[in-house]
């Protein structure tokens, strides 16, 4: 529900948070997001700490989290022992590189490896190995027709990221 009394910039961080959250993160590191995302500089782990209004403690764990599934960048300031955090700007660009993380991390090395599994799997000759064989397969399949959509999902948004900057 869209308050009245809210900024604009207030109203623009709860939507993000709630788009944060339907992608699976939890309350505050959706926050977070949506707060670095609105931020057109970089912001020290007390400020973003404040405005959450999480504990440091919490906020340094969220951080971590966030910083490891590459969504911020940690930035540290000559002559200052504060740690800064930044997050690129885009939605294509954001999506874009989620896509590629998991084509790499997942579709790649899942491709590598499955057939020599599968291949280990028709060795075996009990019934309960036929029928897990069967999910493996179809498995790998799934893999496989992943990686094409991922292929043409990430040639679609660089042709639309192209287009923007027209």
């Amino acid at each position: 529900m869209i308050s009245a009394l809210k900024s604009p910039k207030e109203e623009f961080i709860a939507l993000m948070t709630e788009n944060s959250k339907v992608e699976g993160l939890d309350e505050l590191s959706s926050k977070i997001i949506a707060i670095l995302y609105a931020e057109p500089n970089e912001l020290s782990l007390d400020e973003i700490a404040k405005r959450t209004r999480y504990s440091l403690s919490a906020v340094s764990t969220a951080m971590k989290f966030i910083e490891r599934i590459g969504l911020i960048k940690r930035i540290k300031k000559p002559k200052s022992r504060k740690v800064y955090f930044y997050m690129e700007k885009g939605m294509i660009r954001f999506s874009l590189d989620m896509i590629r993380r998991k084509y790499e991390g997942v579709i790649l090395p899942t491709k590598q490896r499955l057939p020599s599994i599968i291949k280990r799997y028709k060795r075996e000759k009990s019934e309960n190995s036929k029928n897990e064989l069967k999910i493996i397969e179809n498995y790998y399949k799934e893999v496989l027709a992943s990686e094409d959509i991922m292929k043409k999902s990430i040639k679609m948004l660089e042709n639309a990221k192209k287009n923007l900057k027209k």
